[in-house]
């Protein structure tokens, strides 16, 4: 037998005894999917693992016991996964890996990547549009990127974007990386911003979501660009999904200042609810949705914001 297996007897065929043995057999199997060690996928920066009575560096392939204790540096990025499990972390800190892996689940729970690509993005309609510059624009679901893409085309580059986008929707997703990357090197002043969003894009389905961040740092879009709602959103959703809540909740409130009305201040104060949970701070997680549905309780988003509000 082995070591730590739990026997539950069965002194008789009633259904007391049998739902109890159910039980018990559901119990091993939760303890033993918690014990499971998460495999280090990808390290960025200063990330150690506690070793005695000091700290050593974590590398890919490292694996990792629930119990493990973890640092990371300002620079610090990883992401671990166990089994189809992926979390990252990017804030800076030490840490008790099953402490993260209970606040990752938590925040996939929320289904991030529905309540922005659905919803946020769908109801603001990716935002202002500029003033006929360059521009591609895409709405989606999931983790930020579509299963299915909408492009809209207004640049100089239609070639390369048309031919990112087969191989996006084939799954091909390292050719599409080579093709945007090869872009960028020609693009026009202005126009890298756009490519860099949608190496991002590419990046988040593939879950890198520590390059995914890193490429929407270097995407440069001004306000009045089409795609620049979307990258705010796009971003923010990273963060919170990398469990930096208060990096993600000042990203939002910096953009609150600049756009306290409409739709797009209302996304916004949505997400904001989300860092404000994050931080265990409830009651600035109501009042950020409160203020979401005072700007217009009978839009799509006011709407939304209610319902979350009823379950907090």
């Amino acid at each position: 037998m082995a070591r730590g297996a739990l026997i539950f007897p069965v002194e008789g065929d009633t259904f007391g005894d049998m739902k109890s043995l159910i039980l018990g057999v559901l119990l091993l199997a939760a303890i033993g999917a918690s014990a499971q060690d998460l495999r280090v996928e990808y390290t960025e920066g200063g990330v150690q693992l506690a070793a005695g009575s000091g700290w050593k560096e974590l590398n890919p392939g490292d694996k990792l016991p629930p119990t493990a204790r973890i640092r990371l540096a300002e620079d610090g990025f990883v992401e671990l996964a166990q089994g189809a499990t992926r979390l990252s972390v990017s804030q800076p800190g030490n840490y008790v890996v099953a402490d993260l892996l209970a606040a990752s689940k938590k925040v996939a729970s929320w289904q991030l990547g529905q309540v922005v690509g659905s919803k946020l993005k769908g109801a603001i309609a990716g935002g202002a549009k500029g003033d006929g510059t360059a521009a591609m624009g895409a709405r989606g679901a999931a983790a930020g990127a579509p299963a299915s893409v909408e492009w809209v085309e207004a640049s100089g580059s239609e070639e390369a974007l048309a031919e990112c986008r087969s191989l996006m929707e084939a799954g091909r997703y390292e050719e599409a990386l080579k093709v945007l990357q090869a872009a960028l090197k020609e693009a026009y002043t202005g126009e890298e911003g756009k490519f860099y969003y949608y190496i991002a894009s590419v990046y988040v389905r593939q879950q890198r979501a520590s390059l995914a961040l890193r490429a929407l740092d270097r995407a440069r879009l001004e306000p009045q660009e089409a795609m620049y709602t979307d990258l705010v959103l796009l971003k923010g959703q990273l963060l919170l999904e990398s469990l930096a809540f208060g990096d993600a909740l000042e990203l939002f409130d910096s953009q609150l200042r600049l756009n306290p009305e409409g739709g797009f201040a209302q996304a916004l104060l949505i997400l904001s609810s989300y860092s404000h949970r994050g931080l265990g701070k409830s009651d600035a997680a109501r009042e950020a949705l409160q203020r979401a549905v005072r700007l217009d309780a009978s839009s799509e988003l006011g709407r939304e914001a209610a319902g979350l509000l009823s379950q907090l």
